[in-house]
């Protein structure tokens, strides 16, 4: 994919018609697992497993399926929290 893919554009790809671009979404979602923690990793893996569902956007299953796409997306790149740094006074305090 030549765009940087954002959740937005993943579930663009995967309710779009063409099918080459559900392929290519589930493939940037396949990438992730890389750099993805242990636990999400393994949930991450079993779900692309499966492969992707028969076409059906207007059914309530793919459109969840869709979402839970979209849902592990988001747990990969929501902003990490940043340890606090404390002053020199506070650690001899401590």
């Amino acid at each position: 994919m030549s765009q940087k893919t954002t959740a937005q554009t993943l579930r663009a790809q995967l309710m779009a018609p063409e099918p080459i671009q559900r392929v290519h979404a589930l493939h940037a979602l396949e990438l992730e697992l890389v750099e993805a923690p242990h636990a999400v990793a393994e949930e991450l893996e079993a779900f692309a497993a499966r492969g992707i569902p028969y076409y059906a956007p207007e059914e309530p299953a793919y459109r969840e399926w869709v979402g839970k796409a979209v849902s592990y997306w988001e747990r990969l790149h929501e902003p990490k929290a940043v340890p606090r740094m404390t002053s020199a006074r506070a650690r001899r305090a401590a």
